[in-house]
Formats: C-alpha cells, structure tokens, sequence
C-alpha cells in the first residue's frame, strides 16, 4: 500500500514519542535489587523455653511513602527520594507484621502468634503499631518511629507508648543490603520493648 510522506513522517513522529515515553518511564534500564527485612537472630537459646502466651498482631500502619515497594531514602527532614537500583520484596506494612511476629516468638518466646482474625479469647495480648517514620537518610542513619499499644484478649488497655530509635550504618546508595540490616536491626529494637510489656503482663 503507497502512503504519502506527509503519512510518513506522522507515523515517524507518534512512534518517536512512544519511546521517548517508554525511555522516560526507565531512564537507565537498571534492574534493581530486591530486599527483605529479617528477624532477628533466635533468643531461644537463652530462653527457658516456649509459653504458653498467645499473640495477635493486628495490621501495621505505615505512612503513605511507605505503601509501595519503593526503598525510600531521606533527604533532609521533609524529601523523600526511592533508589532506582534497590526496593522491597514486598510492602512495608506486610514485612513489619511479619519480622515482629518472628522477633516476638523468640524474644518472648512462644510459637503461637495470630496474623489475621482472632477469636476475643483466643490470644493472651493484642498488638498495635502505628508507623510514623520508617527510612534511611543518605548518611546511613536508619530511623524508626511508631506508637504502639498492647492490649489484653478483652481489648482493655495493657500499655502504650511511643518508640524512637535510629541506628547508623552504610548508606543506602552504597549499600543498600547494610541499610536494610540496619531497618531490620531497628525492628528488633522495637520487638523488645513489646516483648517485655507482654511479658510484665503475663507475670
């Protein structure tokens, strides 16, 4: 089929803007590296052994910069950037649920810990965590702030509190494996204070 040039040029042009487009949408073709937060390392060798406490822990809220997969970094007090060679393995709110039921089998320790809906009397404590701040700066600093509350099977009041803590390590844009070993460590952190109210509770 002939085409004349003006037809010519106008297909030229709509497909050079498609990929400009597709090359904006990846200005450097990087394939980034996937992370995970960990648990920390097991207590139970020091630990008497199992109880009998059970423990339901409710979803986690995180912030909205926190909601995708994206390894957000902080730039001064109020930018948030995402690395383009790093991200999640999955989504914040789900990996926090996740590493703190990990932590609080072994720092309490018990292997009964409910994720999803339970029964009022099915669980010895509830627990709570409201995510406030949860990044790295390009420094390495790692910060983690976040209200918590621990709450009995009967959903009355056990304690509440605010936790803040921050831990130094690489920077994300030369380590971002580091970076997230210092988030996890920041978890941990966390993960105690809860271990020990519940605890207090139980005695």
């Amino acid at each position: 089929m002939n085409t004349s040039p003006f037809h010519r040029v106008a297909v030229a042009c709509v497909l050079g803007l498609f990929l400009g487009g597709c090359s904006l949408l990846k200005p450097s073709g990087i394939t980034p590296r996937t992370f995970v937060l960990t648990a920390a390392a097991s207590a139970a060798e020091t630990s008497p052994g199992s109880t009998n406490i059970v423990i339901g822990i409710r979803t986690v809220k995180v912030p909205g910069y926190l909601s995708g997969k994206g390894f957000a970094m902080r730039q001064g007090s109020n930018e948030i950037v995402y690395l383009e060679d790093a991200e999640w393995a999955e989504r914040m709110d789900n990996a926090l649920q996740r590493v703190l039921a990990a932590n609080l089998c072994s720092f309490i320790p018990t292997d009964q810990v409910r994720l999803s809906l339970w029964g009022a009397e099915s669980v010895s404590a509830q627990v709570e965590v409201n995510v406030e701040q949860f990044d790295v700066d390009a420094n390495g600093e790692a910060v983690l702030k976040a209200w918590w509350r621990v709450m009995s099977n009967k959903g009355e009041l056990i304690d509440s509190g605010r936790f803040s803590a921050s831990r130094k390590g690489p920077s994300p844009k030369v380590d971002a494996n580091g970076a997230a070993a210092s988030m996890s460590a920041l978890v941990a952190d966390l993960s105690h204070t809860l271990a020990q109210v519940i605890q207090r509770q139980e005695k």
